[in-house]
C-alpha cells in the first residue's frame, strides 16, 4: 500500500519529469493514478507511459482514442493490450494512414475481420504493413494482399523440374528397408 501511496503523490504533482515518468510506467502503479494522469489531457511523456501501462483502465483508453487525435498519447493508447477491440475497429475504419492507425493495426487485440478489411483495400501503406505483421492476421487475406501489392507472384510449376543424379536415384538404406519388410 505504501508503494501505491508514493506513486500517487509523485503523479499528483503533475510534473513532466523523470520521477513522474518512472512512476507512470511502474507496473505497480494503481489504475486510479493512471486515470488521474490521463484525465489531464496532456500529451507528454508521463501521459504516454500511463497510456502504455498494463494497469491503465480500458475506459480511459477509449476516451483518449475517441478524441481522434494523431498524437503520441493516442499512439500509446492504441498499442495498449487493454484497448477495447471495438475502439480499434473504429480507428481503422476511418482509413487514415497515421501513427494511431498503425499502432491499432499492430495491437494483438485487433479483430481479424478488421485486419482483413485493411488488407482488402489493397494499399501498400504503413497501416497495411502493420496489419500484415499482426499475429491475428488471417493467412488468406495476407497472401492475397501480398499478391495484389506485388510482394509475391504466382509460380509457374513448369519452371520447376527436379533433376536427380544417378547416385541419388537409389537410396541404399531405403532398399534395405524394403527388403526387410518384404520378408
Amino acid at each position: 500500500m505504501k508503494n501505491y501511496y508514493n506513486i500517487r503523490i509523485v503523479l499528483e504533482r503533475g510534473k513532466n519529469d523523470d520521477v513522474s515518468w518512472c512512476a507512470s510506467q511502474n507496473p505497480n502503479c494503481p489504475p486510479d493514478s493512471l486515470k488521474m494522469v490521463l484525465e489531464r489531457g496532456k500529451d507528454d511523456w508521463v501521459s504516454q507511459n500511463a497510456a502504455e501501462n498494463p494497469n491503465c483502465p480500458s475506459d480511459i483508453l477509449r476516451k483518449i482514442l475517441e478524441r481522434g487525435n494523431d498524437d503520441g498519447l493516442s499512439c500509446c493508447a492504441a498499442l495498449n493490450l487493454k484497448c477495447p477491440p471495438d475502439i480499434l475497429r473504429k480507428i481503422l475504419e476511418r482509413g487514415n494512414d497515421n501513427g494511431v492507425s498503425q499502432n491499432a493495426a499492430e495491437n494483438p487485440n485487433c479483430p481479424q475481420d478488421v485486419l482483413r478489411m485493411i488488407l482488402e483495400r489493397g494499399n501498400n501503406d504503413d497501416v497495411s504493413q502493420c496489419a500484415a505483421q499482426n499475429p491475428n492476421c488471417p493467412d488468406d487475406a495476407l497472401i492475397n494482399w501480398m499478391y495484389n501489392t506485388g510482394k509475391i507472384q504466382k509460380e509457374d510449376p513448369t519452371k520447376h523440374i527436379i533433376e536427380y543424379d544417378e547416385e541419388d536415384k537409389i537410396d541404399e538404406d531405403l532398399e534395405k528397408l524394403k527388403k526387410m519388410v518384404n520378408y
